[in-house]
């Protein structure tokens, strides 16, 4: 007996999820058929988008797999696209957000102020000449930047 894909269980299907980056289940499987992207939207794939690999060429395809208004969380990295930051269009519904390898704050900054009517949690790790810095919002945004070269 032959079993095809359509005919695994929505189980199954969350199992293979769960072996796979956001940006890969959302690469792979978003509008294949009605099922998979209601499978994806449920288990939160369209709300908590990691991003943190994703080379510039391909975020800029991916971009149009997003659902913009559904993103509450996002994770990037400007390691791997330094223009990843200057890239999104407004999110209604952001709450959280988390830059890693950040060289430029006046970008982070620009698009939390953007934001910053619906973000509450800002998390920025700078690149290797500095440390983390930490911004978390309580009605405005409380900026507390602690930069320090790493030479130890």
């Amino acid at each position: 007996m032959v079993t095809l894909f359509d005919d695994l269980p929505d189980l199954s299907l969350i199992e293979i999820f769960s072996y796979l980056s956001c940006a890969d289940a959302l690469w792979c499987f978003n509008n294949l058929n009605i099922r998979l992207t209601r499978l994806l939207i449920e288990r939160g794939f369209y709300n908590h988008v990691n991003l943190s690999s994703m080379r510039y060429h391909r975020f800029k395809k991916f971009l149009s797999l997003l659902r913009f208004n559904e993103i509450e969380s996002l994770i990037i990295d400007c390691y791997s696209s330094p223009l990843q930051l200057r890239c999104w269009p407004y999110l209604p519904n952001l709450r959280i957000l988390k830059v890693k390898g950040v060289r430029d704050f006046i970008d982070v900054f620009n698009f939390a102020q953007q934001h910053s009517t619906t973000l509450t949690h800002l998390g920025v790790e700078s690149s290797e000449y500095f440390e983390t810095v930490s911004i978390v919002r309580n009605n405005l945004i409380l900026a507390v930047i602690s930069i320090e070269c790493m030479e130890k």
